[in-house]
């Protein structure tokens, strides 16, 4: 006997005593069971759902099991159907699998057969829905919103991020540059009632203290020298979205003290008007500074920070989460065949063990914009230990205690930035992970040719 489940069938049968007899049946293995007499009855049942249809194939007219199936087709494609049909029409049973009948079964059968065609199809979904549930896991514990680890660190940002989208409060996000804080921040966006909203992004690292209250909260015509036009400001850009606050340490205290009020009253004043203004932002901010000592050397005011912190999401650094590492190469190698139309199968084990092994003071982006220079580079089939970058390699022996050896391969490797970067020796230095100014010695040292 199938095990109860919710799978609910619709059985369609003229007769009476057949369409009673399978229903009890049905019952009694566990499904949930609705019932039509007709095909056009049988349209009407459908509107309240149903899993699977046991439909008979000859009824009276106008709509038989064919009709059905047809109508079926049009408004109910996928679901499953299973036809039952007396030894004469097994020919018709067959042209309407055509037609997307899923299976059939001959009367007259017995109760073993009609369980075990109806089992197949049980098992079935119970299968798929084990799928997806798989698929959703698996999503959830190796990539969110582009944000790929599978280590229990960021299984713990995942289920945050997760938690943070499912309700309205600030959250501040802590990690090391290049972790990927407005990654985190963009997923909680994108995972939030908000999402169809703007998210708007604002480095304030970026902004002149002198102008950041403006760019934030705008500001009136003539409210100083350069203000020829009223400016609406960030707040309002992100209205019924999330604004995002990176490096909210380099906020100037006149602004920290505004952006307090703009969180407790959901209001802002533009610099120069003598109004309040409401507004519906929700707040995401982000920094990499130690948070404990920003606060004591008065870098974030601590009542700010207890306003901002309401849910807190802390980013470990790659170096604390070796494992994805190799997750995060299969990542980026995905994307940038993408983006070069490449074909590059993977890394060699030699590649992993140093990407592995090197401390990566940059991050996640250190590491992906390693593996962008190795395609920038021309890698053809494979990134092998050869095509990484010398100061990577340098690098990783010197933290793992070998003694660093620099070989006529650095030359090599600089000549080719170079070319990929048709001179540009930003670009280049760029590709091999090195300053301009370290990148200009090693064409002295080396007397390349430019």
């Amino acid at each position: 006997m199938t095990t109860p489940n919710s799978m609910r069938i619709l059985i369609v049968e003229d007769d009476p005593d057949m369409l009673s007899s399978c229903e009890r049946l049905l019952k009694r293995a566990g499904y949930k069971t609705l019932v039509a007499p007709s095909g056009e009855a049988a349209v009407k049942e459908l509107e309240e759902g149903a899993d699977l249809v046991l439909t008979d194939l000859r009824m009276p007219s106008p709509m038989d099991g064919i009709g059905l199936l047809k109508w079926m087709a049009k408004n109910r494609p996928g679901l499953p159907v299973i036809l039952m049909t007396g030894y004469g029409s097994v020919k018709n049973a067959v042209e309407a699998m055509k037609l997307g009948a899923a299976d059939y079964i001959t009367k007259p059968f017995t109760k073993e057969e009609l369980l075990a065609t109806v089992g197949r199809f049980s098992e079935k979904r119970k299968l798929e829905s084990e799928v997806r549930k798989l698929r959703q896991e698996i999503r959830r514990t190796v990539s969110l919103e582009g944000i790929v680890g599978k280590s229990s660190a960021m299984r713990a940002v995942f289920e945050k991020i997760s938690a943070a989208a499912r309700v309205d409060s600030p959250v501040l996000i802590l990690g090391e540059s290049g972790t990927g804080k407005e990654m985190v921040a963009r997923a909680v966006h994108e995972q939030s009632p908000r999402s169809k909203s703007p998210f708007v992004p604002v480095n304030c690292g970026a902004l002149p203290r002198e102008l950041i209250e403006s760019e934030l909260f705008g500001h009136k015509k003539g409210a100083f020298t350069s203000a020829v036009a009223d400016h609406d400001g960030m707040f309002f850009a992100a209205d019924k979205g999330t604004l995002f606050l990176d490096e909210i340490g380099e906020m100037a205290p006149t602004a920290q003290v505004k952006l307090l009020r703009a969180l407790q009253e959901k209001t802002i004043r533009p610099v120069g008007d003598s109004r309040e203004k409401s507004v519906d932002a929700r707040i995401l901010a982000a920094t990499n500074q130690n948070i404990e000592h920003a606060i004591e050397s008065k870098q974030i005011r601590e009542d700010l920070y207890y306003r901002l912190s309401v849910i807190t999401i802390q980013i470990p650094a790659l170096r604390d989460r070796r494992e994805d590492i190799p997750l995060l190469i299969s990542h980026f190698t995905e994307r940038f065949n993408t983006a070069f139309g490449r074909s590059v199968a993977g890394v060699s084990a030699d590649a992993v063990d140093i990407l592995q092994s090197h401390p990566w003071p940059g991050n996640v982006r250190q590491l992906e914009n390693v593996i962008e220079g190795c395609f920038a580079m021309g890698v053809a089939e494979r990134i092998d230990a050869a095509d990484l970058p010398a100061t990577i390699r340098v690098a990783t022996a010197a933290h793992v205690g070998e003694v660093p050896k620099l070989t006529e391969s650095e030359k090599v490797l600089i000549e080719r930035a170079l070319k990929a970067s048709s001179g540009n020796k930003s670009h280049a230095a760029r590709i091999l992970g090195i300053s301009r100014t370290r990148l200009y010695n090693k064409i002295e040292t080396y007397k390349i040719e430019e």
